[in-house]
């Protein structure tokens, strides 16, 4: 049973001033800047949260394990920073960045940077051009036939690139473009690159959407208009492969994933007819074939953030949304277990952008989100009650 806390924050202590403003902060986040997965559990056990402004990267850090003490927002400025990135995070805490800037001589004025933050509360490394999947093509003809058709009819900027870590150590980068495909970059456990793949998928809409098992394999579903392309490794460090398409309608920009078995992932995605929440896994039990399973959130807004953790004894599968009001949503289910059906509760005032979720060092659900003057409110799981309830909201910077 899902039981929000208290509407009103309480005000926690920040160990600094904010190194920029919160009105910045709150305007990309609605804008649709915040990277999914934007709150991560370090090995040290403290958490930290993440944002865009106008200027770079943000973030915030707890200064103690489960602390409502919490430094930030501090800011990491990129020359050139347009806004958008993503995240990801490899088996020994190091989370890697993917962004893009603007340069001068740069294919369509922008590249794609990576950059990486080794340990918690540590500054970043430098931010690196990791090359251009999609290089303009040079016109053999005299500016005929297929060089002259794309000059006349521009193709859409990129979307997202994504940063996918394994088990292995490799590194992949994973790009799209409509119109062109998906192409991946891998920097091998030796540090050496890789030249740029071709995975096909020339409708690709919007960025993949990847998963890596706790056993470090990774995989990715590759979406277009009524369905997607699901492509994986055989093992960590294996180059990917097509392992299969899926066909369903889904609101772009709207996936997630996330683990839900040995090895297992689920993929969820928004239906255009209502907006509700659908989960998919492409590897079905042996015997069953793949379905769509339905679990509501009609009207709720992009992807949800999902974590599991267990709730009177069962393992569960935790939901968190953007509602329809723009007040953060949370629902729980038996992990896999769909078809018992679910509900959504709200947890809490109306946020900028998405809310983020993640399991603290005492293994405590906790909530974040942005309010609408920028500042980083949590909430945490109430590990005294037998069930899903939440303390009050915090605002820790």
């Amino acid at each position: 049973m899902v039981r929000r806390g208290r509407a009103e924050a309480d005000r926690g202590a920040t160990s600094a001033a904010p190194a920029v403003l919160g009105s910045e902060i709150a305007a990309a986040a609605d804008g649709g800047s915040a990277a999914r997965g934007w709150l991560r559990l370090g090995r040290d056990g403290r958490l930290t949260a993440y944002a865009s402004c106008a200027e770079g990267l943000v973030r915030w850090t707890e200064s103690a394990p489960g602390s409502d003490l919490w430094q930030g927002p501090e800011l990491f400025p990129v020359e050139g920073w347009t806004g958008r990135f993503t995240l990801a995070q490899d088996s020994n805490g190091f989370v890697w960045f993917a962004g893009t800037r603007y340069r001068d001589g740069a294919p369509g004025g922008r590249e794609t940077v990576i950059a990486t933050q080794y340990q918690t509360g540590r500054p970043l490394g430098d931010w690196r051009a990791v090359g251009n999947a999609f290089p303009e093509r040079r016109q053999a003809d005299g500016g005929q036939g297929e060089a002259r058709e794309q000059q006349e009819q521009p193709l859409p900027p990129p979307g997202d690139t994504m940063v996918v870590p394994d088990g292995a150590g490799s590194l992949h980068i994973l790009a799209t473009r409509f119109g062109v495909g998906v192409r991946g970059q891998t920097r091998g456990a030796d540090g050496k690159w890789g030249n740029w793949a071709d995975y096909q998928g020339k409708w690709v809409r919007g960025a993949v959407v990847p998963l890596v098992t706790a056993q470090g394999r990774a995989e990715f579903l590759a979406p277009f208009k009524g369905g997607a392309s699901y492509w994986g490794q055989d093992r960590p460090g294996s180059d990917f492969r097509w392992l299969g398409r899926m066909k369903a309608d889904a609101v772009e920009g709207t996936y997630s994933s996330y683990e839900t078995g040995a090895g297992t992932g689920t993929y969820f995605w928004r239906h255009p007819a209502d907006g509700g929440v659908i989960a998919y896994r492409p590897q079905a039990p042996a015997g069953s074939v793949p379905a769509l399973l339905p679990l509501g959130g009609a009207g709720g807004a992009g992807p949800v953030a999902v974590t599991r953790t267990h709730i009177n004894g069962y393992d569960c599968t935790v939901l968190l949304q953007r509602g329809a009001d723009g007040c953060p949503e949370i629902a729980a289910y038996p992990t896999e277990g769909e078809q018992y059906g679910t509900w959504w509760a709200p947890v809490g005032d109306r946020c900028a952008g998405l809310p983020a979720i993640a399991l603290d060092a005492r293994g405590s659900v906790t909530i974040a989100m942005i309010d609408m003057d920028g500042g980083l409110l949590i909430a945490r799981q109430d590990l005294t009650d037998p069930g899903l309830a939440f303390g009050p909201w915090c605002r820790v910077g």
